[in-house]
């Protein structure tokens, strides 16, 4: 969807609620809300639309309070109770539909308040910090933080060679990057002024690092054990010199573990 198509149906959307006395507030996240990062061609449409206490079950399933919602293939509640519909031409809306009382508990990274009936602003405030302050207790000091990325290499390679290889996979290729990715930008510039994701270390990473995002992708494309091994000595490269406390035993037995 290119930006004036996609601005088009963000003004189509908010045209339909903001007639509706049902609705309270829509709060658009993500590209959505035209913060750290605008919408690109393959950017959705991410939402949280705040109604009545009494109009959920309504919103939560029908799809007529959409636009064009003739041309909808999908429509489906999620496990967590978000909801996703997929469009005919591939553009997909990922929402929420929740009462005022609902929404307090939820994260929220960027947001932009398209109907605010009831004074949503000052809460919205103070759970973008609690998002941002947890996030930030989460991810643990710089030792915590290689040793989740050394130890998810060692138990993947461990699955690997008991033959588990999807463990292994997820575990190698995946889990190890959160780590890893979080403790690069304490320690190294960004290549480019991009921003990163406060929630997800993965999102925008390479084109903040396209340089080291280039070597990460290479070496999580290799067989499962050289890629364990590759991430390690790119770890081991950048960190060495830059952590006060590098735990460089620790790093050497899981070496040597993986290669032997």
């Amino acid at each position: 969807m290119d930006p004036q198509a996609y601005q088009a149906f963000t003004e189509a959307l908010l045209h339909k609620l903001e007639h509706d006395a049902r609705v309270l507030a829509l709060m658009a996240a993500g590209s959505m809300a035209q913060q750290s990062h605008p919408p690109d061609e393959w950017s959705d449409h991410d939402f949280w639309l705040i109604v009545e206490p009494d109009a959920r079950a309504w919103f939560h399933t029908r799809s007529e309070w959409l636009p064009d919602s003739d041309q909808l293939v999908l429509f489906f509640r999620e496990p967590h109770g978000g909801f996703k519909a997929l469009y005919r031409s591939g553009h997909l809306l990922e929402f929420a539909v929740s009462d005022r009382e609902g929404m307090l508990h939820a994260r929220v990274n960027d947001y932009r308040l398209l109907i605010d009936r009831i004074g949503l602003a000052a809460d919205l405030a103070r759970m973008h910090a609690a998002t941002v302050a947890d996030f930030q207790h989460a991810t643990g000091d710089d030792v915590s933080l290689l040793g989740q990325f050394m130890t998810n290499l060692l138990v993947g390679v461990g699955r690997y060679r008991r033959g588990e290889q999807l463990s292994a996979r997820q575990l190698i290729t995946l889990s190890s990057l959160y780590s890893l990715l979080q403790l690069i930008p304490k320690h190294i510039p960004a290549e480019r002024p991009v921003p990163l994701d406060n929630l997800d270390p993965l999102r925008r990473a390479e084109l903040a690092y396209p340089t080291l995002g280039a070597e990460i992708n290479r070496l999580v494309r290799l067989e499962l054990e050289q890629a364990a091994a590759g991430l390690l000595d790119l770890a081991d490269r950048l960190l060495r010199d830059r952590l006060a406390e590098y735990p460089a035993e620790a790093v050497e037995t899981v070496r040597r573990c993986i290669l032997r």
